[in-house]
């Protein structure tokens, strides 16, 4: 499993994905819908599947000897590896931001713990849509990504759609005054930390059982992939 992990590090990182990467600083825009720069992880995971077709690493991977099982195990870790970066690279971000826009965002979720999780909910949408479709048929891969970016960005304007109306009716309902003042915020009380980092573990939680149900679920279709 080790040498297949360095052999997807070595042979399919295409230059986009440390490119995209940069996308962590569009946190540094004011006013803008921060889970966007998220989005383009999902776009440069997508880059690296791509790549694989045009390859032909599947079969390549597969003439190895290695089990199915394993070559979808490891092209997950790496996929997971990707969007692992871009997660620790959002922390140090979400401070800068604070003191770039200390106003907040009026455009949707602010920087904070709690947009950290809701980056990890929508990785775990994308894999969760894109991955099984993917070794169910590589050659529709594009179709594969439409289909996950819509998924992606349902959720996005859901989660940023909701945090503007928690912002817009805080004044006026309880539970949104509650939201704006402990999820909603860079976190500066004590309930505020407690309340984020509970969100935040909710968000590793959903993202770590949904990744690997996406790998077992992608397992059981690749294995009956004649190749």
């Amino acid at each position: 499993m080790k040498h297949l992990f360095y052999k997807e590090l070595k042979l399919c990182l295409p230059l986009q994905v440390p490119l995209f990467f940069l996308f962590a600083a569009m946190l540094f825009i004011p006013a803008y819908p921060y889970l966007v720069a998220c989005f383009f992880t999902c776009n440069s995971i997508f880059y690296t599947y791509n790549q694989s077709v045009g390859n032909n690493d599947l079969l390549f991977t597969a003439l190895l000897p290695v089990s199915k099982k394993q070559v979808i195990q490891s092209r997950v870790r790496f996929t997971v590896l990707i969007q692992m970066v871009m997660f620790l690279l959002l922390i140090p971000m979400i401070f800068v931001n604070h003191k770039l826009v200390p106003q907040g965002n009026p455009a949707g979720t602010d920087a904070s713990l709690t947009f950290l999780a809701a980056a990890l909910v929508l990785f775990t949408i994308f894999n969760a849509v894109f991955i099984p479709a993917f070794y169910r048929d590589e050659t529709k891969s594009g179709k594969n990504f439409l289909i996950s970016t819509i998924a992606v960005f349902v959720w996005i304007i859901l989660w940023e759609g909701f945090m503007i109306t928690a912002s817009a009716a805080k004044g006026s309902v309880p539970f949104f005054r509650w939201v704006a003042e402990n999820l909603d915020v860079f976190p500066a009380t004590d309930t505020a930390w407690r309340t984020q980092f509970a969100a935040l573990a909710i968000g590793a939680l959903v993202y770590g059982v949904g990744t690997w149900l996406v790998s077992r679920k992608a397992v059981r279709i690749f294995e009956r992939v004649d190749l």
